[in-house]
């Protein structure tokens, strides 16, 4: 199958993230019935939500691994110019939602697998789910592993315009929970106003967030300048049921987005100092989520072969989550390297250039045949 062909199919099926990934998983493994990649799809702990593992090869942790999401983001039809879910080409690009984040590199590694031949090792295509929601299908298999080994050199296909990346950051999301005393506004001596005590500990976190503006590490060079800082973001507050009453209670939604040379641990100390120094009442902070950063190192074989590969000197770090965070946590070496731009992924009229497309996958054929074929 043509690969516009093949990226037209993977677009049509809706999997946005809400949605169970069942359809998608079934066409997949319609393709492959009767040929020589083996298809194994994978139960999470998510209702209707499955990984999809292709090998073809012996099951080794020689080889190349190529991975991708299945799952998109919603899309609102009535933004866009042409159906979201129907690949539209016009100005040399391909329109759709997924075309860029990701069905785009999902066809190319399936279009790789179907017709690479194997040499040495194993080609491995792991397919994930909710990605989107926070890398749950990479968290599951960091903690459920797989059931054959898969190669540990890992090129995943989001969308970096065809630049490779070794590093990014984490998204650890928190919130901080205030205990108060209700009571009627006309006697307020009676409680304890959680959200006024709230307002003091946003304040204070918003100075913390300023101090880590002007922060540092060895990792920093590679992030653009907007990025080169460990971002803190008070994002929500829920707290209150009516004027006339004190609020007994205050949420408050945080968001960090560390380094990838930072210690978790160290900045969540200083997160609870800060809260501790500013709130009188009783306290909790909860962590709700935790997409870890990624770091491969600079001499990692797939790193080293692909920067040649494609001329490109230095480093460049990206400041989103990605699968790879979970699975270089698993002992995984990980670059992202992808066709489109990150910055038109989620929003109405997403594309792909249809000439990185095609330039992306004969670079992920180049890398088959060094890794798993007679190359060297």
């Amino acid at each position: 199958m043509e690969l516009k062909q093949l990226v037209t199919d993977l677009i049509a099926i809706d999997s946005t993230s809400s949605l169970s990934n069942e359809p998608i998983v079934s066409y997949i493994e319609h393709y492959f019935q009767g040929s020589s990649v083996g298809c194994k799809r994978l139960s999470t702990n998510a209702n209707g939500k499955f990984n999809l593992l292709l090998t073809k090869g012996d099951p080794s942790e020689v080889g190349l691994t190529l991975c991708g999401h299945l799952d998109t983001v919603p899309a609102s039809a009535e933004s866009w110019k042409n159906c979201p879910w129907t690949l539209t080409e016009r100005d040399g690009k391909w329109f759709a939602r997924g075309s860029c984040d990701m069905k785009g590199f999902v066809a190319i590694a399936i279009h790789a697998i179907d017709k690479a031949v194997v040499i040495k090792g194993c080609l491995a295509v792991l397919l994930l789910c909710d990605e989107e929601l926070g890398s749950f299908g990479a968290k599951h298999i960091l903690e459920h592993g797989l059931p054959v080994p898969i190669p540990k050199q890992v090129i995943i296909g989001e969308p970096t315009s065809l630049q490779v990346v070794r590093l990014h950051k984490g998204h650890l999301s928190m919130r901080v929970s205030i205990e108060g005393v209700s009571a009627h506004t006309g006697s307020p001596h009676l409680g304890k106003n959680a959200l006024v005590e709230g307002g003091k500990v946003i304040c204070a976190l918003a100075e913390l967030a300023a101090k880590f503006a002007n922060q540092r590490t060895e990792t920093s060079v590679y992030f653009p300048e907007v990025a080169k800082f460990p971002v803190l973001t008070v994002s929500t507050v829920q707290s209150g049921s009516a004027i006339n009453v004190v609020p007994d209670s205050c949420d408050i939604g945080i968001g960090m987005r560390l380094l990838p040379d930072q210690d978790k641990e160290q900045v969540v100390a200083q997160i609870k100092e800060t809260i501790s120094g500013a709130c009188v009442l009783p306290w909790e902070l909860k962590e709700l989520g935790n997409n870890p950063t990624m770091l491969t190192s600079e001499i990692s074989p797939i790193n080293k072969w692909l920067c040649k590969h494609i001329a490109q000197e230095g480093s460049v770090g990206v400041s989103y989550g990605t699968d790879g965070g979970y699975l270089s946590h698993g002992g995984y070496e990980c670059v992202l390297y992808g066709a489109g731009d990150i910055a038109v992924a989620h929003k109405p009229d997403e594309y792909v250039p249809i000439s990185e497309m095609n330039k992306c996958a004969r670079t992920i054929d180049a890398a088959v045949e060094h890794f798993c074929g007679a190359g060297e």
